[in-house]
């Protein structure tokens, strides 16, 4: 059975669906077990989702910036709340 830092480590190959179907089970009984780390898989996928839907950094002014980092900071708050 896969330990927590093993869920930590595998975890964007995992998000991705980069893991044999092997791998993919053993790691997700090991998330029917262990509640902290569904909820770090939650909140990975949440941070991978929020990254791939940034537009180029290259291209955002610094007033773009601010309003990203207050949104993700509302969340963030927001998800704090939940728990």
């Amino acid at each position: 059975m896969l330990k927590c830092r093993d869920i930590a480590h595998q975890g964007s190959d995992h998000a991705d669906g980069r893991m044999t179907w092997r791998q993919s089970l053993s790691y997700g009984f090991h998330l029917l077990m262990c509640g902290h780390c569904r909820t770090f898989v939650r909140h990975l996928r949440t941070t991978m989702a929020f990254t791939r839907s940034l537009p180029d950094k290259d291209t955002l002014s610094a007033e773009q910036v601010n309003t990203i980092v207050s949104h993700a900071t509302a969340q963030h708050q927001k998800t704090l709340g939940t728990l």
